[in-house]
């Protein structure tokens, strides 16, 4: 039996929200910081009343200047659906990333804050499934965020591909620095920092120059930085007093944008992918529309929630997101603490790849002894829509490829039988 600490103090000195939800607005302690980090989490309806179910989580990753209690933005949508049965009951978890001195993390190390990335994707993911009853598997993890939480989702779901099945990201910061993005920018930041010569002040500015220092707290902090024409000079800010790029710093944004970052992804990674945008959000807008040419060109199955809005997530980008985790991660589980606890003679249990597909998926596993192995394929209503009958296998690990071509898209459940033992693997179908 997997040991977890719902520590009773945490839960009689959190504060308790007052609205219909069932959240705590608590603290825990992060080592990687060395200090005590605020976190909301959401429980769904049914949590205290089946104490034998363990969860999937979903992380979301709040926006710049806002901190942990943003997570009330999504939770009227994550429990109207799962009241209407639309999506499994998840429990959701906002830490706060709103360190000094601008006032967000983007979800980096840095040394103006510290090692966000660590107490992100270790101290909290450790201390969310050792306090409650979480899942400890990327197929019960995924990710989600708006602009600054946009860029952390991407972030970590290609830096930490091993922990997370999904993510949702909207009005993404650091997308993709095209040559007409960067042009914007710049002419925004001018226009902010009038004179002769220009003198970037983050305290007495505008909302371009206050978000570019924040970029540059992430991607080139210098406590030793050689601009005096900026203020404070903890930086190396990407313009000069003239108002000109500086190339080597803006290689350094380039470095890691999104769009540079995702080339470490690979379809066999399984990490489901909905990004999405206003065509209103200024000319952050047409760096989303670039940015599919480069998730095509590296085969990467994904769905684009085009809008009309601005820069704040919509409503119905809430909704979609919570119904596009919901068809990647795994529903609630009854869980002994080891990875299959019913099905000893399938090691490791099932993996499936890649995840979503298009219009194959291959499926590995690995059995510890002679197996009688039959493989089950339903769609989400629970009609049988293929059947392999594999045979007798020896121990080890086998792999099989199932063309999925004429399925319509959707949710799948992949069964796989051995000796009379079942693991099951929840896909997604997406064209």
């Amino acid at each position: 039996m997997k040991t977890f600490t719902l520590i009773t103090t945490i839960l009689l000195t959190a504060s308790v929200s007052l609205a219909q939800y069932n959240k705590i607005d608590t603290s825990f302690y992060s080592q990687t910081l060395g200090e005590e980090k605020m976190v909301d989490v959401y429980f769904p309806p049914g949590y205290d009343e089946n104490p034998d179910l363990f969860y999937s989580v979903i992380y979301y990753l709040h926006g710049w200047t806002q901190n942990q209690n943003d997570i009330s933005e999504m939770l009227y949508y994550t429990e109207l659906l799962i009241n209407n049965n639309s999506i499994q009951p998840v429990i959701m978890v906002c830490a706060d990333n709103s360190p000094g001195p601008f006032g967000g993390s983007m979800y980096t190390n840095s040394i103006l804050w510290g090692d966000y990335e660590e107490y992100m994707t270790n101290d909290l993911i450790n201390w969310i499934e050792s306090s409650f009853r979480a899942m400890p598997s990327k197929d019960h993890r995924a990710l989600l965020g708006n602009s600054m939480g946009g860029y952390g989702a991407f972030r970590y779901g290609i830096l930490y591909k091993d922990k997370f099945r999904a993510l949702a990201a909207a009005a993404i910061a650091v997308i993709n620095l095209t040559d007409s993005y960067v042009e914007y920018t710049r002419q925004k930041i001018m226009l902010e920092n009038p004179g002769a010569s220009f003198y970037y002040d983050y305290y007495n500015t505008g909302i371009s120059t206050m978000g570019m220092f924040l970029f540059c707290g992430a991607f080139s902090p210098n406590y030793n930085t050689p601009q005096t024409y900026i203020n404070p000079r903890i930086v190396e800010f990407t313009m000069d007093e003239n108002g000109a790029y500086i190339d080597t710093i803006v290689q350094k944004f380039k470095n890691n944008s999104i769009a540079h970052l995702i080339h470490q992804l690979s379809p066999d990674d399984s990490v489901g992918i909905l990004f999405g945008c206003g065509s209103a959000d200024e000319n952050i807008y047409p760096c989303h529309i670039a940015f599919k040419d480069t998730l095509n060109m590296l085969g990467l199955p994904y769905e684009f929630y085009d809008h009309s809005g601005g820069h704040t997530m919509p409503d119905g980008f809430k909704e979609r997101a919570l119904i596009f985790i919901d068809s990647l991660l795994m529903p609630p589980v009854l869980y002994t603490g080891v990875e299959e606890p019913s099905n000893q003679n399938i090691r490791f249990g099932m993996q499936s790849y890649p995840n979503p597909f298009d219009q194959s998926i291959n499926i590995s596993y690995t059995l510890s002894e002679l197996s009688d192995v039959h493989i089950h394929l339903f769609d989400a209503l629970g009609t049988k829509v293929k059947e392999i009958d594999v045979g007798q296998q020896q121990s080890g690990t086998h792999k099989i490829h199932i063309n999925m071509l004429v399925m319509p898209s959707g949710v799948y459940f992949i069964q796989l039988y051995a000796n009379n033992l079942k693991v099951t693997r929840k896909v997604l179908k997406i064209r």
